[in-house]
């Protein structure tokens, strides 16, 4: 039997999770798929530490009609709460395709500081990691994909990585739950799969 891969597809389009709030994503149909590559993203939505870590967890059903009762957490992923936050604001005009960002100031970031730009319109938003800091600036290892002008750049984003086997699943899903986080959490998941042919 041949084997097929599945292009990048959303499990969890980009959304903000009130602090004390429950994000519950779309029942994602993997019926035919046998195996899984998922990557989930954290930004935050402020620049305060968590009061307590949002957790993102990773949920199957072996069910098509699944009800609440149906769905098995599989696998959680929880960031750091976090202490001396970068948040800062861009300044002047930053275009997509473009690889150095100037902050209003670059106090707390550093070489190697995986950054979220929390954008004005929230699907404009991203993630990069930092290549290097100079007063201000920071150049990102690589160019980034939407105009960041007015955004908020903020470190201690998180990306976590999972492999799931997928040949008794019938449905994926992502839940946020931000209970007592005290702030703002923004995740986005995303998967390439394997399939027959």
């Amino acid at each position: 039997m041949a084997l097929t891969k599945v292009t990048e597809t959303v499990l969890l389009a980009i959304v903000s999770t009130a602090s004390n709030g429950v994000t519950n994503g779309a029942a994602l149909d993997v019926s035919t798929y046998y195996g899984a590559d998922i990557r989930i993203r954290m930004g935050r939505g402020t620049g305060t530490a968590f009061t307590t870590s949002p957790i993102a967890r990773v949920q199957v059903t072996y069910k098509t009609s699944p009800t609440v009762n149906d769905w098995s957490t599989v696998a959680e992923c929880q960031p750091a709460v976090g202490a001396t936050l970068a948040s800062q604001a861009v300044s002047g005009t930053v275009n997509a395709g473009q690889a150095t960002v100037l902050l209003a100031a670059g106090t707390n970031f550093a070489a190697g500081d995986y950054v979220f730009f929390h954008n004005g319109t929230l699907g404009n938003s991203e993630w990069g990691r930092v290549l290097s800091v100079s007063s201000a600036t920071l150049t990102m290892e690589e160019n980034l994909a939407f105009a960041q002008t007015g955004a908020t750049a903020r470190d201690q984003s998180e990306e976590y990585h999972l492999t799931l086997d997928l040949t008794a699943v019938q449905k994926l899903r992502v839940v946020i739950d931000a209970n007592a986080s005290g702030q703002a959490c923004i995740f986005e998941a995303g998967l390439g799969a394997v399939t027959a042919l």
